[in-house]
């Protein structure tokens, strides 16, 4: 933040180096900056949310908003020292102008009866003061410079009616020229008669401009007509703090004051408080209550559209949720079902887990031999090939075998190929449902494009998911299937059979060949026994491949149930879920400013209380 000196204040007012000395004292800008310091931090946080809006049809509309108020409170600071502007607004015939001289105390603006006589507002302020220097188009403006006693704290502008009748062939109408003028206020004198106070074209200027000013309301013709303050107080207190209503009769004031009379009732107090009351540091306060004024109205405006489009906002994050879920579940049941088919390749790795574990006792000696089953038939098969075209068929087979095997273990060594699953008809049915909530979210809807990266991110993650549980589901399997009761069981059942089949023979041509002269047997028992050997081989490898089996399928099953509640299943339609997370940042930032800018509102509380204000939205 820029630092201010500590000259007096009344250095700043003069222009082309003339000095004007506003009060017979000096305000030390010192204890200005210490004051403002809130007023330009909440200026700062407005333009950084105004740089950081998301697209999104409301934030541009907040955007609009706040480069108003900063357009609107540019020029702030340039007119920290000069004496407060007040501008008077009423429709026609309400005395504007009466009331104006009345407060100068001299004829300075014309004046009129029932028809408008103002019909370019009139900038009436001391001799020493250029307006131009204080960021004040004069070029719209007639400027009146007097030096009276009633212009050293105040700059008086008498505006044009809002409701006179306009003349197309004016360069600006009336109503141009008032709403150039009124953001210009510090105080809004809003004058009204019995006729007038309920003037249509009035209330709706006045809701315009009294965000960012102070409001009086004066009853003006007290004179003749009668007091409708109570029903005016009743109009105003929906949308405002109306403060004081002054009931005045400014010819009779006017005349007193030409003739030296002192002023009584409400006018005196009307005076009081605009030429006397208003000092240095109470001009201040009012110029910082009013910029919070009007910084709480942008941010009201800017809350009341986000929360306008909120619910759909909220909507389109619940469908985004529903189409990831249906998507998950999806390609989750499609993936169980491959992995339950393809358990053979899952059954090999557990296999050879184990077999690795077991060492080469005589039962991991079959698992190896039914592991290398294939390539041992197909070896047979190549040693009893009699010609060259056996030879070639038999080794097409065998490539196209390795091949496929080598296929399907990459496939689950590293990840399922996603077209497999979702294909772009599935993503674009989705996109076209979310696009229809986004839309009336008023949120740019996701190309398809960008939507299939999105998916091909998630399936890429969600097969990497999958390959590390399969490897988590092999390694439990290898514990729970590699105990001392498994492999004893095993090992006795097969050893057990070994000894038998080895034994008889052994027997026979030991003891009963030489002992009891039997014959020894022939070729076919050894044969038999060979079977035999090879069907109790297969049974308990039977047993234990079902057994396996079994594991591995309910651990697939189990497993698969989380899937779809994978993390990685956030990529898809990350780009609409991140539009949404922008605009809960900015939510919140507008939440955070209006909670600040209400507990600095409550420098109005300091002020007087005959002061009126807008209420905020």
């Amino acid at each position: 933040m820029k630092t201010l000196d500590t000259k007096p204040i009344s250095w700043y007012i003069g222009g082309s180096g003339t000095e004007y000395r506003l009060l017979n004292h000096s305000f030390s800008m010192h204890n200005f900056t210490q004051s403002w310091s809130e007023s330009e931090s909440i200026g700062d946080r407005l333009q950084s949310l105004s740089a950081s809006l998301p697209n999104w049809e409301p934030a541009r509309n907040c955007r609009n908003w706040i480069e108003q108020f900063t357009a609107r409170t540019a020029a702030i600071q340039r007119r920290i020292g000069m004496p407060l502007i007040v501008a008077f607004l009423g429709g026609t015939g309400t005395g504007k102008s009466t009331l104006v001289n009345a407060l100068l105390g001299e004829r300075i603006v014309r004046e009129g009866k029932q028809r408008p006589t103002t019909d370019q507002p009139i900038l009436v302020c001391r001799p020493e003061i250029n307006p131009a220097d204080w960021g004040i188009d004069v070029s719209d403006l007639t400027v009146e410079k007097h030096d009276l006693p009633a212009l050293n704290r105040m700059v008086l502008i008498d505006c044009p009616d809002p409701d006179t009748t306009e003349d197309e062939n004016r360069r600006l109408s009336n109503l141009a020229r008032l709403r150039n003028v009124l953001p210009l206020c510090d105080i809004l004198v809003v004058t009204g008669t019995q006729q007038k106070y309920r003037s249509r074209k009035v209330a709706d200027e006045l809701a315009d401009a009294a965000p960012g000013a102070r409001l009086i309301f004066v009853q003006t013709h007290a004179d003749r007509d009668v007091d409708i303050r109570d029903d005016w107080r009743k109009t105003l207190q929906e949308k405002y703090e109306p403060g004081t209503i002054y009931l005045v009769d400014s010819q009779t004031a006017l005349a007193n004051q030409l003739e030296g009379k002192e002023l009584t009732g409400d006018f005196a107090k009307l005076h009081r408080l605009l030429t006397r009351d208003m000092n240095e540091e109470h001009s201040v306060k009012i110029r910082q209550a009013n910029y919070f004024d009007l910084a709480g109205e942008t941010i009201a405006c800017c809350r009341e559209e986000v929360e306008r489009n909120w619910n759909r906002v909220e909507l389109l994050q619940e469908k985004i949720a529903e189409k990831r879920q249906e998507l998950s579940l999806d390609l989750g049941e499609k993936v169980r079902q491959e992995l339950v088919q393809d358990r053979k390749l899952w059954e090999n790795r557990l296999i050879d887990s184990l077999t690795n574990r077991w060492g080469y006792t005589p039962f991991p000696v079959v698992l190896r031999l039914y592991r290398q089953l294939g390539s041992i038939v197909m070896g047979m098969a190549l040693a009893r090939a009699r010609s060259i075209p056996q030879l070639a068929a038999l080794g097409t087979v065998q490539g196209v075998r390795a091949l496929r095997r080598w296929q399907t273990s990459q496939k689950h060594k590293d990840q399922i190929s996603l077209p497999e699953y979702w294909n772009e008809s599935t993503i674009r049915e989705s996109l076209i449902v979310l696009g229809g909530f986004a839309r009336d979210a008023k949120i740019p809807p996701q190309s398809l494009e960008e939507t299939l990266k999105e998916t091909e991110k998630a399936g890429d993650l969600f097969m990497q998911v999958i390959s590390t549980e399969m490897q988590s589901i092999c390694e439990r399997l290898t514990v729970k299937y590699d105990t001392r009761t498994n492999r004893i069981l095993y090992e006795t059942l097969l050893g057990g059979m070994l000894v038998f089949i080895l034994l008889r023979p052994a027997y026979n041509f030991f003891i009963e060949s030489f002992q009891h002269g039997k014959d020894i047997w022939p070729l076919a028992h050894y044969l038999v026994s060979l079977f035999w050997l090879g069907l109790w081989c297969a049974g308990l490898l039977g047993i234990f491949l079902l057994t396996i089996n079994r594991g591995l399928g309910r651990e697939i099953v189990e497993t698969s149930a989380n899937w779809s509640m994978t993390e990685s299943m956030r990529h898809v339609f990350q780009n609409l879920e991140t539009t949404i997370e922008h605009l809960y940042a900015l939510r919140e930032q507008i939440h955070s400013l209006q909670a600040r800018i209400s507990e600095l509102n409550k420098l109005g509380e300091s002020l007087d209380q005959s002061l009126g204000r807008k209420i905020s939205l």
